[in-house]
Protein backbone atom coordinates (compact mmCIF):
# COMPACT_ATOMS: atom_id res chain seq x y z
CA UNK A 1 0.00 0.00 0.00
CA UNK A 2 1.42 3.42 -0.99
CA UNK A 3 2.20 5.73 1.88
CA UNK A 4 -0.40 8.57 1.82
CA UNK A 5 2.35 11.13 2.43
CA UNK A 6 4.36 9.96 -0.62
CA UNK A 7 1.18 9.79 -2.67
CA UNK A 8 0.47 13.41 -1.75
CA UNK A 9 3.99 14.50 -2.71
CA UNK A 10 3.87 12.95 -6.17
CA UNK A 11 0.21 13.64 -6.83
CA UNK A 12 0.86 16.95 -8.63
CA UNK A 13 3.79 15.70 -10.70
CA UNK A 14 3.26 15.59 -14.44
CA UNK A 15 5.24 13.25 -16.68
CA UNK A 16 7.89 14.92 -18.85
CA UNK A 17 8.27 14.05 -22.49
CA UNK A 18 11.68 12.46 -23.17
CA UNK A 19 14.15 14.49 -25.23
CA UNK A 20 13.96 13.54 -28.88
CA UNK A 21 17.22 14.05 -30.79
CA UNK A 22 15.35 14.82 -34.00
CA UNK A 23 13.93 17.95 -32.37
CA UNK A 24 17.44 19.27 -31.74
CA UNK A 25 18.42 18.54 -35.33
CA UNK A 26 15.33 20.31 -36.63
CA UNK A 27 16.10 23.32 -34.44
CA UNK A 28 19.77 23.47 -35.47
CA UNK A 29 19.02 23.00 -39.17
CA UNK A 30 16.45 25.78 -38.94
CA UNK A 31 19.01 28.05 -37.25
CA UNK A 32 21.59 27.30 -39.95
CA UNK A 33 19.13 28.13 -42.73
CA UNK A 34 17.99 31.30 -40.92
CA UNK A 35 21.54 32.58 -40.27
CA UNK A 36 22.66 31.76 -43.82
CA UNK A 37 19.61 33.56 -45.24
CA UNK A 38 20.28 36.62 -43.07
CA UNK A 39 23.97 36.82 -43.96
CA UNK A 40 23.45 36.19 -47.67
CA UNK A 41 20.42 38.47 -47.76
CA UNK A 42 22.10 41.37 -45.96
CA UNK A 43 25.69 41.20 -47.19
CA UNK A 44 25.54 38.59 -49.95
CA UNK A 45 28.05 36.08 -51.30
CA UNK A 46 31.71 37.01 -51.45
CA UNK A 47 32.43 39.25 -54.42
CA UNK A 48 34.97 36.85 -55.95
CA UNK A 49 32.81 33.76 -55.58
CA UNK A 50 33.51 32.55 -59.13
CA UNK A 51 37.26 32.59 -58.51
CA UNK A 52 36.68 31.10 -55.04
CA UNK A 53 34.78 28.20 -56.60
CA UNK A 54 37.66 27.59 -58.99
CA UNK A 55 40.26 27.62 -56.20
CA UNK A 56 38.03 25.58 -53.89
CA UNK A 57 37.90 28.20 -51.11
CA UNK A 58 34.13 28.45 -51.54
CA UNK A 59 33.95 24.83 -50.39
CA UNK A 60 36.83 24.02 -48.04
CA UNK A 61 36.45 27.07 -45.76
CA UNK A 62 32.74 26.59 -44.87
CA UNK A 63 33.41 22.84 -44.65
CA UNK A 64 35.86 23.33 -41.77
CA UNK A 65 33.19 24.88 -39.58
CA UNK A 66 30.32 22.76 -40.90
CA UNK A 67 32.01 19.50 -39.87
CA UNK A 68 32.93 20.88 -36.43
CA UNK A 69 29.33 22.09 -36.00
CA UNK A 70 27.92 18.72 -37.08
CA UNK A 71 30.19 16.79 -34.71
CA UNK A 72 29.47 19.10 -31.78
CA UNK A 73 25.71 18.59 -32.19
CA UNK A 74 26.23 14.81 -32.21
CA UNK A 75 28.20 15.13 -28.96
CA UNK A 76 25.48 17.33 -27.42
CA UNK A 77 22.93 14.59 -28.07
CA UNK A 78 25.32 12.14 -26.37
CA UNK A 79 25.71 14.21 -23.20
CA UNK A 80 22.19 15.56 -22.74
CA UNK A 81 21.05 12.69 -20.51
CA UNK A 82 22.39 11.41 -17.18
CA UNK A 83 24.74 8.46 -17.27
CA UNK A 84 25.52 8.90 -20.96
CA UNK A 85 28.95 9.12 -22.55
CA UNK A 86 30.48 10.31 -25.80
CA UNK A 87 30.34 7.95 -28.74
CA UNK A 88 33.76 7.80 -30.37
CA UNK A 89 32.35 7.95 -33.89
CA UNK A 90 30.73 11.28 -33.10
CA UNK A 91 34.16 12.90 -32.75
CA UNK A 92 35.01 11.98 -36.37
CA UNK A 93 33.27 14.99 -38.02
CA UNK A 94 35.22 17.37 -35.74
CA UNK A 95 38.46 15.65 -36.70
CA UNK A 96 37.53 15.96 -40.39
CA UNK A 97 37.08 19.71 -39.92
CA UNK A 98 40.53 20.03 -38.35
CA UNK A 99 42.08 17.82 -41.04
CA UNK A 100 40.73 20.19 -43.72
CA UNK A 101 42.29 23.08 -41.80
CA UNK A 102 45.59 21.19 -41.48
CA UNK A 103 45.52 20.48 -45.21
CA UNK A 104 45.16 24.19 -45.92
CA UNK A 105 47.95 25.06 -43.49
CA UNK A 106 50.42 22.78 -45.28
CA UNK A 107 49.17 23.95 -48.68
CA UNK A 108 49.40 27.67 -47.92
CA UNK A 109 52.78 27.48 -46.21
CA UNK A 110 54.29 26.19 -49.43
CA UNK A 111 52.32 28.59 -51.63
CA UNK A 112 52.37 31.94 -49.79
CA UNK A 113 55.00 33.87 -47.86
CA UNK A 114 54.50 34.42 -44.15
CA UNK A 115 54.51 38.18 -44.76
CA UNK A 116 51.56 37.83 -47.15
CA UNK A 117 49.66 35.94 -44.44
CA UNK A 118 50.50 38.64 -41.88
CA UNK A 119 49.18 41.32 -44.24
CA UNK A 120 45.84 39.50 -44.42
CA UNK A 121 45.33 40.29 -40.72
CA UNK A 122 45.02 44.00 -41.55
CA UNK A 123 41.76 43.42 -43.40
CA UNK A 124 38.95 45.86 -42.57
CA UNK A 125 36.55 42.92 -42.37
CA UNK A 126 38.25 41.54 -39.23
CA UNK A 127 35.95 43.34 -36.77
CA UNK A 128 32.91 42.36 -38.84
CA UNK A 129 34.02 38.72 -38.74
CA UNK A 130 34.44 38.73 -34.97
CA UNK A 131 31.16 40.54 -34.28
CA UNK A 132 29.07 38.37 -36.60
CA UNK A 133 30.39 35.13 -35.09
CA UNK A 134 30.14 36.33 -31.48
CA UNK A 135 26.78 38.12 -31.70
CA UNK A 136 25.18 35.64 -34.11
CA UNK A 137 26.58 32.71 -32.15
CA UNK A 138 25.28 34.14 -28.86
CA UNK A 139 21.80 34.48 -30.38
CA UNK A 140 21.85 30.88 -31.63
CA UNK A 141 23.16 29.63 -28.27
CA UNK A 142 20.40 31.51 -26.46
CA UNK A 143 17.73 29.90 -28.63
CA UNK A 144 19.32 26.47 -28.26
CA UNK A 145 19.56 26.96 -24.50
CA UNK A 146 15.84 27.66 -24.22
CA UNK A 147 14.80 25.00 -26.74
CA UNK A 148 17.09 22.14 -25.64
CA UNK A 149 19.79 22.74 -23.04
CA UNK A 150 17.42 23.88 -20.30
CA UNK A 151 15.70 20.49 -20.55
CA UNK A 152 18.86 18.39 -20.28
CA UNK A 153 20.26 16.52 -17.29
CA UNK A 154 23.93 16.06 -18.10
CA UNK A 155 26.61 14.61 -15.85
CA UNK A 156 29.08 16.98 -17.56
CA UNK A 157 27.33 20.38 -17.61
CA UNK A 158 30.52 22.38 -18.16
CA UNK A 159 31.49 20.39 -21.25
CA UNK A 160 27.90 20.47 -22.50
CA UNK A 161 28.00 24.26 -22.22
CA UNK A 162 31.31 24.31 -24.09
CA UNK A 163 29.75 22.26 -26.90
CA UNK A 164 26.77 24.63 -26.99
CA UNK A 165 29.11 27.58 -27.57
CA UNK A 166 31.15 25.60 -30.08
CA UNK A 167 28.14 24.46 -32.10
CA UNK A 168 26.50 27.90 -32.12
CA UNK A 169 29.63 29.79 -33.18
CA UNK A 170 30.66 27.27 -35.86
CA UNK A 171 27.12 27.32 -37.25
CA UNK A 172 27.40 31.09 -37.78
CA UNK A 173 30.98 30.74 -39.06
CA UNK A 174 29.78 28.22 -41.66
CA UNK A 175 27.32 30.76 -43.05
CA UNK A 176 29.67 33.74 -42.79
CA UNK A 177 32.46 31.87 -44.60
CA UNK A 178 30.29 32.05 -47.73
CA UNK A 179 30.65 35.85 -47.64
CA UNK A 180 34.19 36.27 -46.30
CA UNK A 181 36.86 36.54 -49.01
CA UNK A 182 39.84 36.20 -46.64
CA UNK A 183 41.17 32.66 -47.10
CA UNK A 184 44.49 32.87 -45.26
CA UNK A 185 44.72 30.20 -42.55
CA UNK A 186 46.35 32.80 -40.30
CA UNK A 187 43.28 35.02 -40.70
CA UNK A 188 41.06 32.02 -39.91
CA UNK A 189 43.08 31.20 -36.78
CA UNK A 190 43.23 34.74 -35.44
CA UNK A 191 39.66 35.88 -36.12
CA UNK A 192 37.45 32.83 -36.68
CA UNK A 193 39.05 30.49 -34.13
CA UNK A 194 39.41 33.29 -31.55
CA UNK A 195 35.68 34.10 -31.79
CA UNK A 196 34.69 30.43 -31.68
CA UNK A 197 36.85 29.66 -28.64
CA UNK A 198 35.60 32.79 -26.85
CA UNK A 199 31.95 31.76 -27.19
CA UNK A 200 32.82 28.16 -26.29
CA UNK A 201 34.51 29.38 -23.10
CA UNK A 202 31.46 31.51 -22.23
CA UNK A 203 29.27 28.46 -22.86
CA UNK A 204 31.36 26.31 -20.51
CA UNK A 205 31.10 28.92 -17.72
CA UNK A 206 27.33 29.20 -18.18
CA UNK A 207 27.02 25.42 -18.36
CA UNK A 208 28.83 24.94 -15.07
CA UNK A 209 26.57 27.51 -13.40
CA UNK A 210 23.17 26.79 -14.93
CA UNK A 211 23.17 23.23 -16.28
CA UNK A 212 23.81 21.52 -12.94
CA UNK A 213 20.97 19.28 -11.86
Amino acid sequence: MIDPFIEKLVGDLKPKKPLANRMLWMHCTGCLVMIAALILGLIGLRGDYINAMQTGAMFWKPSIFFFIWFGSILMITDLSRPGSSLKKQHIIPVLIGFLILLWQITSQISEYSFQAMIQSLNAKSAITCILIILVGGAMVMGMTWKFWLSKTASDRPMFLGFLAGLSSSTLVATAYALNCDKDSVLYIFVYYIFSILTLSLVGSILGKKFLQW
